[in-house]
């Protein structure tokens, strides 16, 4: 008990970290006048941000069923992460390193789905970091990248 006590106490952290991280890449792009930001009103730009959020709604939902025990939120949460991530509008960029980690993403998502069916909490809470920390990277090289253009 005390280690799922744990596992969401990191899950929890990470969930009220991002708010903040958010808050420090608006600051970040204010105080960089040399990145590259797509202009809001660009099509293209709305629709993955909206696409990406709902890609966090789904996330969240995992979240929901972690935190409650739910195992059948958890597997709909994941079905629903798992068919967004076959989409045109998945690929942000084209390079082998945005392949490889999009590849990581999808192994990570297949084992949560693996974990959330045995019912072991602990693992589907593990598995879900491990999901989160690899959409966490890919951000991270998606905005890495934007400075290259």
């Amino acid at each position: 008990m005390n280690r799922l006590f744990n596992i969401g106490v990191v899950c929890s952290a990470i969930l009220v970290a991002i708010p903040f991280a958010i808050q420090d890449q608006d600051n970040e792009k204010k105080q960089d006048p040399d990145r590259i930001v797509i202009p809001s009103d660009d099509d293209n730009a709305v629709a993955r941000r909206d696409f990406m959020r709902t890609k966090l709604m789904f996330s969240q939902k995992v979240f929901e069923g972690l935190t409650t025990g739910n195992f059948d939120l958890i597997k709909t949460g994941v079905k629903e992460i798992e068919g967004i991530t076959e989409g045109e509008k998945w690929v942000a960029i084209d390079n082998d390193f945005y392949r490889k980690l999009t590849e990581e993403f999808k192994t990570t998502t297949k084992r949560l789905k693996e974990a959330a069916e045995s019912g072991n909490i602990e693992a589907t809470a593990m598995r879900y970091y491990q999901m989160s920390t690899s959409c966490i990277d890919c951000h991270q090289h998606i905005r890495k990248a934007q400075y290259e253009f």
